[in-house]
C-alpha cells in the first residue's frame, strides 16, 4: 500500500445566496461542488459539513490552544452544512451557523467528507 495524500474535503465555490426574482435569502448559500454535474451526484454530499476559511484583521487566540496559550492566528472558520440540492446542474444549498458575508461570493469553501452516511 502506497502512502498518498488523503483528501478530507472536496473544493467548492460559493456562488451566491438563494433568491427569487427580486429578493435574496441570505440565510441559505448556494455552492457549486467540483466534479458534481447532476442532481443525483449531490445525494452523496447531503448532510456533509462545509467550512468557509478566511483571514480576519487581528490575530486572536485559537480555540484549542491549551498547550500554548500564546499561539495566535488570523485564520477563522465559519461552519455550515449541506441541506439539499438546488436545481438540476449539481448546485447545493447550505446553511451556516452565522450567515456568510457577501465577500464570500465567488470564494472557495471546503465540503468535508464527513459525517458519513454509508
Amino acid at each position: 500500500m502506497t502512502k498518498g495524500n488523503i483528501r478530507l474535503f472536496q473544493p467548492a465555490v460559493m456562488t451566491g445566496f438563494r433568491r427569487g426574482q427580486r429578493a435574496q435569502e441570505c440565510h441559505t448559500s448556494l455552492l457549486k461542488i467540483k466534479n458534481v454535474q447532476t442532481k443525483t451526484d449531490t445525494d452523496f454530499y447531503l448532510g456533509k459539513r462545509v467550512a468557509y476559511v478566511f483571514k480576519g484583521k487581528n490575530k486572536v487566540s485559537q480555540v484549542r490552544s491549551a498547550q500554548n496559550p500564546k499561539l495566535k492566528s488570523r485564520v477563522r472558520v465559519m461552519w455550515g452544512r449541506v441541506t439539499r440540492a438546488h436545481g438540476n446542474s449539481g448546485a447545493v444549498r447550505a446553511k451556516f451557523a452565522k450567515n456568510l458575508p457577501g465577500q464570500a461570493m465567488g470564494k472557495k469553501v471546503r465540503v468535508y467528507l464527513y459525517p458519513s452516511r454509508i
